[in-house]
């Protein structure tokens, strides 16, 4: 089981990240990415409505997934409409939409074009009391927790600057897998101490301190590689430890909430879709509950 979560585990590192340095050449359009994007959020998102399916509060599949596919839509529609006001005389919008900030506006309109048209469906099909506010509490919870949060993600992709989109995806990337690969090998290996029971019994404390190491080695081995070895700009080490240190963290808790929710729902995993690893969503949960502290930090921080 942990030789096959390894392998599996670098095969999709690596191939992510060969996938985004052939987008550099296809900027700001990036293809690859939002294809990768969009077929991985809309797996976990059939895992989210699989998994609350079970409950009282069962989502409208449709809804859901069309819901998250026009967020992930809405991430590249800034950036199109910049190249395109940037080809005519008078800009198209009053507004720098390259500036991070601004561009979230576009995923944001659209999850509120979502709520409202939940209502409305959700009203359409009303025939009996007692169901319809579980349901569209459940629609909304999937497409926040797969669409919202998976957009922070998504952005980084835009930072400006010679391959800074690039970085502060492996970043993130390399920081959130590092943490679940400390964690779970530590936890098998030295793991006595159990952590939050209640939510995931076989996390434990020893595991978690792993994480946090592994997850600032990668962080310091992704800025010594970026600044010596490609000659790009990223995190000094001091800095790349600090963003390790809290993205490793939020990467550990976002593990755990998403453990909650299958603790809640019964399930042990999203699904068997990834060897070793169990869904998609047991893939990203780090990643998108991680992605929103990341791109604070790197808007903050970033070189």
């Amino acid at each position: 089981m942990l030789s096959t979560r390894l392998v599996f585990g670098i095969l999709m590192v690596a191939g992510l990240l060969a996938a985004l340095w052939l987008d550099e050449m296809l900027a700001p359009w990036y293809p690859f990415w939002f294809l990768l994007s969009a077929a991985a959020m809309t797996v976990a998102a059939r895992e989210v409505i699989g998994l609350l399916g079970a409950t009282s509060a069962s989502p409208s599949g449709n809804s859901v997934i069309g819901g998250v596919l026009a967020i992930v839509v809405a991430n590249w529609m800034p950036h199109l409409v910049e190249t395109q006001s940037q080809a005519e005389a008078e800009p198209a919008l009053l507004y720098d939409p390259g500036r991070p900030l601004d561009v979230l506006a576009w995923p944001f309109l659209t999850f509120i074009a979502v709520l409202m048209t939940s209502f409305v469906v959700q009203s359409i099909q009303f025939n009996r009391p007692g169901r319809t506010m579980a349901k569209i509490s459940g629609t909304i919870l999937a497409v926040a927790y797969v669409g919202l949060l998976g957009s922070f993600v998504i952005q980084q992709r835009w930072f400006e600057g010679r391959h800074q989109g690039l970085m502060a995806i492996a970043f993130l990337v390399a920081t959130a897998k590092g943490a679940d690969t400390g964690a779970y090998t530590l936890g098998r290996i030295a793991g006595r101490h159990k952590l939050w029971p209640q939510l995931s019994p076989k996390k434990t404390i020893e595991g978690a301190i792993g994480g946090l190491i592994f997850g600032i080695g990668a962080a310091m081995l992704v800025s010594t590689i970026a600044r010596h070895g490609l000659g790009i700009r990223a995190f000094s080490l001091p800095l790349a430890a600090l963003y390790g240190l809290v993205v490793a963290a939020v990467a550990q808790l976002g593990d755990l909430m998403e453990s909650m929710i299958k603790r809640d729902c019964e399930q042990k995993d999203a699904s068997s879709a990834v060897p070793g690893f169990g869904g998609v969503l047991d893939v990203i949960d780090s990643l998108i509950f991680a992605g929103p502290v990341a791109y604070a930090l790197w808007m903050w921080f970033g070189p």
